[in-house]
């Protein structure tokens, strides 16, 4: 996430056009992280917006400005959580045939998978349970060290990197199957 350190500090102290800024900054990030973990871009946009109300509301308790990308993943992974476990049984939130396709372009742009390919994919981390889902959306997607992920996800760190170890190779049983 790129986001200016200042604008935090100024947002803390109620300067709304800092806050603002950190908005415009952040926004397209968590859209594609909550699109990643619902698979549906309108609950991901709903939960944005949520997100940004409840970072919005709180800023001015933040302690540090380092401590900001942890602390609004945190609240945005906690109402996709609230989402999913709402949602479970009434509706099937994860669509493998979605058709936005913004979630993926960090998987893409590091492989040279086709069509098919990222259907699969898709299938296959649907196949895994929220948490389970959130793990690898953070340390294979967007490329956090598990310490950091830990910290958004409230977990031990040796229990995330066990979590993505096992998630990847039952995606990994799955992809070979088919």
């Amino acid at each position: 996430m790129n986001f200016n350190r200042k604008d935090v500090l100024a947002a803390t102290k109620g300067n709304m056009q800092a806050f603002e800024q950190i908005y415009i900054d952040i926004n397209n990030d968590l859209y594609k992280m909550a699109l990643y973990i619902l698979g549906n871009s309108e609950l991901a946009k709903d939960i944005v917006s949520e997100t940004i109300i409840d970072a919005l509301k709180g800023i001015k308790k933040l302690k540090s400005a380092d401590a900001f990308e942890s602390w609004i993943l945190k609240i945005l992974t906690n109402k996709c959580k609230q989402k999913l476990n709402y949602k479970y049984n009434k509706f099937n939130v994860f669509n493998p045939n979605i058709k936005d396709e913004s979630y993926m372009e960090k998987v893409e742009s590091n492989s040279n998978i086709g069509n098919a390919e990222k259907t699969d994919v898709k299938i296959a981390l649907s196949k895994l349970n929220t948490e389970d889902r959130m793990i690898v959306s953070l340390c294979v997607v967007e490329g956090y060290k598990s310490n950091e992920v830990a910290e958004i996800l409230s977990m031990n760190p040796s229990t995330v990197r066990s979590r993505l170890n096992r998630s990847l190779k039952k995606m990994k049983e799955y992809l070979e199957v088919e």
